[in-house]
């Protein structure tokens, strides 16, 4: 997010620098009159018009369209970019008649400039060599833009910035010339009118003292350099300053400077390598983010933000923290605090007391085994927190800590090394919706029926060690997905989801409960658990297929029917079919009859070899019919008896019939 912020911002300067005013099109008397050229109205609201002329193969094509085209008085905002102009030196934008305020040349492969070709341009405020080959500041053109504001040079090869370079063009606010090779900036060079100053993305070492006496400066760029220090360079008279954005440098502290620039708002120097803060910040009233990720910092002190009450973002992730040292308790107005992959052994929760707007705290890719400093007692029951990733970390147990953390939304505890949630650990999350405990080392979720966790809808506890569920889910009466794939679960209670009711938008949907790579078994217990289910709008994915709707093929798992004698004589040949959506699956031995089976209205429970189930009346000439379950346990009461040889292994327990089946589609619908 914090990335995204200075990305953002940095593209906000640029386009600062880079727009020529495109507004809504609206009709041009002259639009075809000047083609290949475009024109329309500036919505800056000054009545200019933006004539937009891109992708031409000769400056001749431009001046035949344009000369005389439009009255004196007219303002124009002329876009020359895309194109390729071999005969650029041979004119001159005076003799298109133009009153020209704004000019862009953008990807016109420009590496030199003919002085000639911009005589009499002093009526442009805005003018745009970004994205071409020049080596220098072409000081000669720029004599005759005396009225200039905004100056983009982005992403040309310019090697150094001197003072002869802007000695005409003193009224300068806005200058951005990132993306170039500069390893030079004379002190002296840079215009004193500036307010905007892109820097970033060069070959600077040192700021030269270039930027100390710009009292007029708001935002400065100097990110991606080769800066190791800048103390002494900020303009500390500058009482409008509100950005600096020093990224991707390599930086070894922050500047005392910054403890005399209270205006300031927003601070990036993440990538560097800055060790501590050194107290740069405690004057810092109204800073509203810092990012400071991707450094070596070791430790806060307590007063680290002491005056940064309005800090809403604090992004201090991938640094080598080890305590926090009470430093985040004057953090008043505090949203998100990104703390992760550090070092941090220990997290209490003391330490955000009393921050109401927290949103989001990070702790992932931690080192914590323990949290401490549960709110329960607190005297400031207003600490509040949305969200809190705890995951990747050595956590063993809560031990309650969390308990009365009311407004908690999303709480991940993934990726650590819990064995058990306790019935306190979860006291007090009326609010929470999502409880990640994946990926730990849990062996039962039954204490979760003892608490009461009344807007959970989101249960994710796949890659643990669960065997059994039972009542696991009455204290979830909200509950619509439950994520338990990848465990141990060998048997699923009907009881389960008798007080869950899944709601979506005020209107009743299906509870989702995944068990895919479980040891489910597949007997009759597990199939009428499944209607079960059904009937309290549950449905469950992921076990074997020999009991579902949602199946491809049946999955005969001989070892399951522990109470099927198995003959020793050879298997008699037999037919299987089972109901699966809407038509009939068949499973025929080899060489059977694979002709459609008619379904019928009576069905008999008998056992055929191996096999349990309804069976169909064999026809004349026919194979024995089992139809669905194919593979089941007799129901109570049966006067079906069978049990395996006391004296057969298991491996000899695996039938052979499982190997001579195959799945066949036919186009019917059962009974």
């Amino acid at each position: 997010m914090v990335a995204h912020t200075h990305a953002l911002a940095a593209a906000l300067l640029c386009a600062l620098a880079g727009q020529l005013g495109a507004g809504a099109s609206l009709h041009c008397a002259m639009r075809r009159e000047i083609s290949p050229c475009t024109c329309r109205r500036e919505e800056t609201g000054n009545g200019a018009i933006l004539v937009v002329c891109q992708r031409i193969n000769a400056y001749e094509d431009i001046a035949r369209a344009l000369t005389n085209k439009f009255s004196p008085e007219t303002k124009i905002g002329l876009d020359i970019s895309y194109s390729q102009l071999p005969d650029f030196d041979d004119h001159s934008f005076r003799e298109l008649g133009l009153s020209i305020t704004r000019l862009k040349l953008n990807f016109d492969n420009l590496s030199e400039l003919k002085e000639s070709v911009f005589t009499k341009l002093d009526l442009v405020d805005y003018f745009s060599l970004a994205d071409n080959s020049l080596t220098e500041m072409p000081r000669h053109v720029l004599r005759h833009l005396p009225h200039v504001k905004t100056l983009d040079l982005c992403r040309n090869k310019i090697t150094k910035l001197t003072v002869e370079d802007f000695r005409d063009i003193q009224e300068v606010e806005h200058l951005v010339v990132a993306g170039n090779e500069i390893s030079k900036i004379e002190r002296e060079a840079v215009p004193k009118a500036l307010r905007h100053v892109h820097f970033g993305i060069n070959k600077l070492n040192t700021l030269n003292g270039a930027l100390r006496d710009l009292d007029d400066l708001e935002w400065i760029f100097i990110n991606a350099n080769n800066l190791k220090s800048i103390d002494n360079e900020l303009p500390v008279k500058a009482k409008k300053i509100v950005l600096i954005h020093a990224a991707h440098n390599e930086l070894q502290n922050l500047p005392k400077d910054l403890k005399q620039m209270p205006s300031l708002e927003s601070l990036y120097f993440y990538d560097n390598n800055i060790k501590s803060l050194d107290g740069a910040l405690q004057k810092s009233r109204r800073l509203l983010r810092i990012s400071l990720s991707f450094n070596k910092i070791e430790s806060l002190a307590e007063d680290e933000f002491a005056e940064a009450e309005k800090l809403a973002d604090l992004d201090i992730a991938y640094n080598h923290l080890k305590i926090l040292n009470g430093s985040l308790r004057n953090l008043k107005s505090l949203r998100y605090l990104n703390l992760t992959h550090n070092y941090l052994t220990e997290f209490s929760l003391q330490e955000i007391k009393g921050l109401k707007r927290l949103s989001v705290i990070d702790l992932s890719h931690n080192k914590i085994s323990h949290i401490t400093g549960n709110m329960e007692n607190l005297v400031d029951v207003e600490t509040r927190v949305l969200e809190l990733r705890l995951d990747h970390n050595y956590l063993m147990n809560l031990g309650g800590a969390l308990m009365g953390l009311h407004g908690l939304l999303r709480l991940n505890l993934s990726n650590n090394q819990l064995q058990e949630i306790c019935p306190d650990d979860l006291i007090g999350l009326e609010d929470l919706k999502l409880l990640d405990v994946s990926h730990n080392q849990i062996t039962s979720l039954e204490e979760t029926s003892k608490t009461f966790l009344p807007s959970l809808e989101e249960l994710i506890a796949h890659h643990n060690n669960i065997t059994i569920l039972h009542k696991d889910f009455h204290g979830l009466p909200s509950l619509c997905l439950a994520d338990l794939s990848y465990n141990q679960i060998q048997s699923v209670n009907y009881d389960l989801v008798s007080k869950s009711r899944c709601v979506i938008n005020g209107v009743p949907s299906i509870l989702k409960i995944y068990l895919q790579d479980n040891p489910v078994l597949c007997n009759e217990h597990l199939y009428e658990l499944i209607k079960v289910l059904d009937n309290l709008n549950a449905r469950i994915s992921g076990v074997s297929t020999c009991v579902t709707a949602e199946t491809v093929a049946p999955v005969l798992n001989m070892r399951a029917l522990n109470d099927i004698e198995i003959p020793q004589k050879e298997n008699p040949p037999l037919i299987v079919v089972a109901h699966v959506g809407t038509g009939i699956r068949v499973l025929p031995h080899e060489g059977a009859d694979r002709e459609l089976i008619p379904p019928v209205p009576q069905l008999q429970y008998r056992r055929v070899g191996a096999l349990v189930g309804h069976i169909l009346p064999e026809r004349e000439g026919g194979l024995p019919v089992l139809v669905e379950p194919p593979v089941t346990l007799p129901s109570a009461g049966s006067n079906v008896v069978v049990k395996w040889p006391d004296d057969r292994t298991a491996d000899e327990q695996a039938h052979p019939l499982t190997d001579h089946l195959r799945l066949r589609d036919l186009n019917a619908s059962p009974q």
